[in-house]
């Protein structure tokens, strides 16, 4: 336990050093993760310490790319050296500056826009920057149909990256087999996918339940067969991102494990 407390000290120490190296101001930026679906719209959120008084500058960049993803400087927009991929694509809400608000909206992602970007403000609380990763990809919910009196079918038209597929038995937990199961993948258009996937021993009266799922999402679909026709529910959720912590907030996260530990060790 000793030397957990000790490295974790060292951690501290390090952060407090590029704190006071990188960034001498106390402008807090914060940004969390997220993930765009081909073709939709997306904010990128970014949120900072606001300046009431003073217009905020604010940069996005995305790490590795020539030119800038979007500028807002001196009260105005300036995107003359803005990178062609973004040319028309991405916008601030500049009536939420004042509140703190340097979120960035982006339409009509691609593949392409997948990767790092850093959100920069300036304004009189000084210089703040951090970053998040945008993954992209396809994700639609599935629906679950019999095609005969014991065949259940499970479909969803767009996936990417390709997701796995099983099945389960919902009562007693356990996952279906494959001689039971056959699943079949579509391509489609931008590396998509459209799922089909066959459950060919289904009974009356016992819930089954088809699982989509990849790195970005997860899909489930409930289906019971009973005497009068096929009883279904469905759900699609979209994998929390994790957020980016600042350095101050990295800072009291680590201040409060150490303090944990120390009452621990007592």
């Amino acid at each position: 336990m000793i030397v957990i407390i000790i490295l974790l000290v060292g951690a501290l120490a390090l952060i407090i050093g590029l704190s006071v190296a990188g960034n001498s101001t106390t402008n807090d930026v914060t940004t969390v993760n997220a993930v765009g679906r081909i073709g939709e719209d997306v904010i990128l959120s970014c949120t900072f310490t606001p300046d009431v008084k003073l217009s905020s500058n604010v940069l996005w960049e995305k790490v590795g790319d020539t030119g800038v993803v979007y500028r807002y400087e001196n009260g105005k927009v300036s995107l003359t050296d803005q990178n062609a991929n973004f040319k028309g694509r991405t916008s601030l809400f500049l009536n939420q500056l004042s509140a703190g608000n340097a979120s960035l909206y982006m339409n009509n992602v691609q593949m392409k826009d997948a990767g790092s970007y850093k959100c920069t403000v300036t304004n009189s609380k000084g210089k703040g920057e951090n970053k998040l990763s945008l993954n992209v990809g396809a994700l639609t919910a599935l629906t679950v149909t019999n095609i005969s009196q014991t065949t259940l079918r499970c479909s969803s038209p767009s996936w990417y990256p390709k997701p796995t597929v099983s099945w389960l038995d919902v009562v007693s937990g356990s996952e279906l087999t494959n001689s039971t199961t056959t699943t079949t993948y579509v391509p489609g258009i931008s590396s998509m996918v459209e799922v089909i996937s066959d459950f060919k021993e289904a009974k009356q009266n016992v819930q089954y339940r088809c699982v989509i799922k990849n790195i970005l999402a997860r899909a489930e679909g409930d289906a019971v067969l009973t005497a009068t026709g096929l009883k279904t529910q469905f759900r699609l959720e979209v994998l929390s991102s994790a957020q980016m912590m600042s350095p101050s907030r990295l800072l009291l996260c680590l201040l409060t494990l150490i303090f944990h530990l120390g009452l621990v060790t007592l």
